[in-house]
């Protein structure tokens, strides 16, 4: 992973199509940011800047949707949410629970078991297409109690069509694909994460495990909110070029430009998928809880909260 360095530039940003239909070309004179090599979307920046605490994002031409947890609305949009282990709560005082913005939604994995959720929205059936690349950002927190002894899933994107992509079904280009979050047991205090991908270059029938391991960004406390973000790009079917990034507090922490997800041009991005599972075969030693708030999913890169 390099990173390129920019003490000052000018940058000529594209301001959208005005209602008039008068397009319009600012020019805008940037602080110092960090980018990927390749052109990745500057750290710290993003759709999130224009909205003080996501007011309003919803708006934006360029989102596809914001969900919080303050009313049951987000019931409307999301498929899965009705399960014992997924609640929605202001507060949590025993487990050090200090919200973002209020209420947020809490996911629990009993002990003895591995789901804790699995929630979607769906593309097709909400925007009635399918994209090609797409950015998803959600805020994590940790509970006092989480401390896993083995990994498992996380939020995350997928394709897999009810066919391959999870769960042992392998992968080959044509059935199915996923590049869900992953979470390791702690290290010193603090939960490794990353992408969980079934790819078609996968070995063996489960998926690959890539740890967002720049400047150990990926590696998480408990009892503190971070703002996560995702960005998938799907390949050129039969190439290896699709494209996972990943954001922690709005810093590059992940870059992957050879994914090959797909061999045929039918496999798109059909969810973006809240899993929270843990496991593999090995289940939870005593209760974990984790929270979710602010999700964004966007055409362009969203960013922390302002």
């Amino acid at each position: 992973m390099t990173k390129c360095s920019f003490e000052r530039v000018w940058a000529l940003m594209r301001i959208r199509t005005l209602l008039t239909g008068v397009s319009l070309l600012a020019v805008m004179y940037l602080t110092p940011l960090t980018i990927f090599a390749g052109g990745q979307t500057p750290s710290g920046r993003g759709l999130a800047a224009k909205y003080t605490g996501d007011e309003g994002s919803e708006e934006d031409l360029n989102v596809i949707i914001f969900t919080d947890f303050e009313s049951d609305v987000w019931l409307k949009h999301w498929s899965g949410p009705k399960r014992e282990t997924v609640s929605v709560v202001a507060e949590d005082k025993k487990r050090n629970f200090q919200s973002l913005q209020n209420k947020a939604l809490r996911i629990k994995v009993p002990k003895g078991k591995h789901y804790g959720a699995s929630i979607e929205y769906e593309f097709k059936e909400r925007m009635g297409s399918e994209p090609e690349e797409i950015y998803f950002r959600y805020y994590l927190r940790f509970g006092n109690d989480w401390d896993p002894a083995r990994g498992g899933k996380l939020p995350g994107i997928g394709g897999t069509y009810g066919r391959a992509g999870w769960g042992g079904r392998p992968s080959n280009g044509r059935n199915g694909w996923s590049a869900r979050g992953l979470f390791k047991r702690q290290v010193g205090g603090k939960t490794p994460v990353g992408y969980y991908c079934y790819h078609a270059d996968m070995k063996g029938r489960y998926g690959s495990n890539w740890i967002w391991d720049t400047e150990k960004r990926g590696y998480l406390e408990n009892n503190r909110w971070y703002c996560i973000e995702q960005y998938v790009k799907m390949n050129t079917p039969g190439k290896n070029d699709g494209i996972l990034r990943a954001w922690v507090d709005g810093q590059p922490a992940f870059e992957k430009t050879d994914v090959r997800m797909r061999n045929v041009n039918t496999l798109r991005i059909e969810t973006v998928w809240l899993n929270v599972y843990l496991g593999g075969t090995w289940v939870a030693r005593s209760d974990h809880h984790l929270y979710i708030d602010n999700i964004v999913i966007a055409h362009d890169y969203i960013g922390p909260i302002q």
